[in-house]
């Protein structure tokens, strides 16, 4: 069993989310998350093509075409960008037809990779404010609550209103019998379970997510198959919650509890985590960091388009009572032009490593 002091800590919680390996961080200090903030991504390029523009150039046969180039290694090219250039009489100028990243020359041609997929992502699980950020990987979030780290996830995320089976009943086991309409959509804790049918039956019912002191190996490829988190605060196995762990989540009934499934069976190292805030999370009203202008510079987060740069060109807001911008209009090239969420999209600085 995990030391206490490392497993439960009350007060201020500083916790890292981080992907397991190095791609694209997008949270920002200062920056208040909810719990389905995307902090960092890595995708995968699923199309390679390899283009020759020697003719387009007027390049003769092996002359070299690097010191055309407008881009470098690695740049991230949108469509209208221009890839190459050659002075003389008349200017050659080659404009990129696709949006792709360029990996580089080989054998006198551009390679490009295209068609980008998420790969893995990072999310906040948890209201909270990003106070450091860990380049490449992801960011520390703060909050104000209760913490109670486990041993084991099952890989997944969710939240809800913190109940708990009777523990004066069937010692705290959680059994098809205990589990009633009552835990719709709250996540409960309980000493163990010996019953698929009881795990199979929380997903029935509807419940945000299971907390379980143990749980017998032989039952864990059902948990993991759930589409609900479990965390096991203690082993792998039979047995009761530690003291500790009963008692950090007593004191929290009907408070909010956010469960982060990681497991290191997930290519992630961080054990899976229980947040607990102190108070009661709002959304945010207000950005703590100075509101985008039209004009800005932005990178788009996520979608088709993640990780392309473009200029904002409008700020809309649908509803005229409502003093907030909602969307913002993103100009890609002279061609293309986006609608998207405000929080989709990020500010880029002049120090941003990714530029």
């Amino acid at each position: 069993m995990a030391n206490v002091s490392d497993a439960i800590h009350q007060g201020t919680i500083r916790t890292a989310r981080a992907l397991s390996e190095n791609g694209t961080v997008v949270a920002y200090p200062g920056q208040a998350t909810d719990p389905s903030t995307v902090i960092a991504y890595r995708k995968v390029w699923t199309r390679h093509e390899a283009l020759s523009l020697s003719d387009a150039l007027g390049l003769s046969p092996g002359e070299p075409i690097r010191p055309c180039l407008t881009i470098k290694d690695g740049d991230f090219v949108s469509i209208g960008d221009t890839v190459a250039q050659r002075e003389g009489r008349k200017t050659r100028t080659v404009l990129a037809k696709k949006s792709g990243r360029f990996l580089g020359l080989s054998a006198n041609k551009l390679i490009f990779e295209f068609v980008p997929r998420d790969r893995e992502r990072c999310v906040a699980g948890f209201p909270g404010i990003v106070t450091e950020i860990l380049p490449y990987r992801g960011a520390r979030l703060e909050t104000e609550g209760t913490l109670v780290r486990g041993v084991w996830g099952n890989g997944k995320f969710g939240q809800g209103i913190l109940m708990s089976v009777d523990f004066n009943r069937e010692e705290g086991t959680l059994t098809n019998e205990s589990i009633t309409l009552d835990f719709a959509g709250a996540v409960v804790f309980a000493n163990t379970c010996h019953d698929p049918k009881a795990l199979q039956r929380a997903v029935k019912v509807s419940m945000g997510g299971l907390i379980l002191g143990s749980l017998p190996a032989d039952l864990l490829p059902i948990a993991e198959s759930l589409p609900i988190p479990v965390i096991l605060t203690d082993r792998i196995g039979s047995g009761r919650m530690a003291t500790p762990a009963q008692l950090a989540l007593g004191k929290n009934i009907i408070r909010f509890a956010y469960l982060t499934g990681l497991s290191s069976r997930y290519g992630n190292p961080r054990k899976p985590e229980i947040v607990i805030p102190k108070d009661e999370y709002t959304p945010q009203k207000s950005s703590p960091v100075e509101p985008l202008e039209i004009g800005d510079t932005v990178r788009i987060i996520d979608g088709f388009y993640g990780g392309e740069i473009g200029v904002i060109s409008e700020l809309v807001n649908p509803d005229a009572q409502n003093a907030e911008f909602e969307q913002v209009r993103v100009r890609l090239d002279q061609d293309t032009e986006l609608a998207l969420p405000i929080h989709n999209v990020e500010r880029v600085r002049l120090d941003d490593s990714e530029r």
